[in-house]
């Protein structure tokens, strides 16, 4: 059992990697939000002509729609809604007082037993349990579908009563 480390350092990594991938999730459709403003952050906005509604308006008058683009496509909001992990490992001794070199120092945020009090249990990953297929691991990540951010929500919402009829005319004018 030459690789082994603590099962708490373990735990925290597979946690780490969970949260670090949400984040990356979210730094993706963060960039893509860009994609729906100009250089100068100005929302872009698509122009459609319309036969007209206004009461003085002629038979051919038209009139030029503006709508911004981003409320008009769905956006893909997702969340990681749940992972499930397993592995095979060998369990090594239960060891007490100062806590294994490999796990994190940093004390947590909260008030509890101090790391260096608590027994950590020692877990070889790269053994792969009965079967010793080499520490096999099996990993299944659901994403969902979420609702947009309050933040995003209310842009959206502002630029939906942006659009409207900016301008009426009648065609080879």
């Amino acid at each position: 059992m030459a690789a082994q480390t603590s099962l708490n350092t373990l735990i925290e990594a597979i946690a780490g990697a969970v949260v670090d991938a949400q984040d990356r999730i979210e730094q993706h459709q963060m960039s893509h939000l860009s994609d729906f403003f100009d250089e100068d952050n100005r929302p872009k906005s698509v122009v459609i002509r319309m036969p007209s509604l206004h009461p003085k308006a002629g038979e051919d008058d038209e009139d030029l729609y503006r709508a911004p683009i981003l409320p008009l496509v769905s956006t893909n909001v997702l969340r990681i809604k749940d992972v499930e992990i397993t592995f095979d490992a060998d369990i090594g001794p239960i060891v007490e007082g100062n806590p294994p070199s490999d796990d994190d120092p940093h004390e947590p945020g909260w008030k509890g037993k101090s790391a260096a009090a608590r027994p950590h249990l020692r877990v070889d990953p790269a053994a792969g349990g009965n079967d010793r297929r080499g520490g096999s691991v099996h990993v299944k990540l659901r994403v969902e579908g979420s609702e947009p951010t309050d933040g995003a929500a209310r842009l959206m919402n502002h630029l939906s009563q942006t659009q409207g009829v900016f301008k009426t005319f009648t065609p080879d004018d």
